[in-house]
């Protein structure tokens, strides 16, 4: 099966992914229209969903590329965050980012940035937006979310100047990968998510404290060394989460476990 889809053009294999994207969205139950979850923070407060702060995240954007890559990244980042900055997640809701954002095309406003392709840094519409992924499966990850998709990307590009922890990044790709996670708490969380022009930074609020603790540790299982022209080393690595509920005598338990690989580049 594998090999004929890979004799199919791209237009039938973008296809496919679609029609199995909109299957998984039925079956996992995704939000018809997530975007009229978006309340402001002033309607958040008198609900009251404001009041306590289960966790933060923030991302430095990368300075890398001439002056158009950059712009074009931060206008791409600009863009997804005012369509995802004020979402209310309820008790057992999806949180799905391609879902929310929607194609990042040219005629959804999106342009050229920085992209991941067989292993290569190239330039593609919509570049950029895995730094949001990214920023949000670590606040999600460290805030005991239920992550039901999440896709490393497929290598180490930024060497030791990376803006995240090895192990615990996202990267999204229309139609094809997605972050997605679900409320697994009683109660309703609202995400807070903004762009300062160097960085970007999220918050997820709730009108009580997290009822869990969490901890989380990446560990690398093994470092794949470069071949001659490249600069950066593969990486393989486990990410295991455990939680402990907020009350006396409870125990720790392993909660999610992930692997990342990382093709040397």
């Amino acid at each position: 099966m594998a090999w004929i889809i890979s004799w199919l053009p791209a237009s039938a294999k973008r296809m496919l992914r679609l029609t199995f994207r909109s299957f998984l969205e039925i079956i996992r139950s995704y939000p018809v229209n997530p975007r009229d979850n978006i309340i402001s923070l002033e309607q958040a407060e008198l609900l009251g969903i404001t009041a306590n702060s289960w966790q933060c995240s923030l991302s430095i954007i990368p300075t890398r590329g001439d002056d158009i890559i950059q712009s074009n990244r931060r206008h791409n980042l600009r863009l997804a965050i005012s369509l995802i900055n004020g979402m209310r997640i309820p008790p057992a809701g999806i949180f799905s980012m391609m879902k929310i954002i929607g194609e990042p095309s040219k005629l959804n406003g999106f342009r050229d940035g920085p992209v991941f392709i067989d292993g290569q840094v190239k330039s593609d519409v919509g570049g950029g937006l895995c730094l949001i992924a990214t920023n949000l499966y670590s606040l999600f990850l460290y805030s005991g979310f239920e992550i039901i998709e999440r896709h490393n990307h497929s290598i180490d590009a930024y060497g030791e100047d990376r803006f995240y922890k090895l192990g615990e990044d996202a990267a999204i790709v229309y139609g094809y990968k997605d972050l997605v996670v679900r409320n697994p708490y009683a109660n309703e969380c609202l995400l807070k998510i903004l762009f300062s022009g160097n960085d970007v930074r999220s918050e997820l609020l709730s009108s009580v404290k997290l009822p869990v603790h969490v901890n989380v540790q990446s560990t690398v299982l093994e470092r794949i060394p470069m071949s001659i022209g490249l600069s950066n080393p593969g990486w393989t690595l486990n990410t295991v989460r455990h939680i402990r509920p907020d009350r006396q005598g409870s125990n720790w338990r392993l909660d999610y476990s992930s692997y990342s690989f990382y093709k040397p580049c």
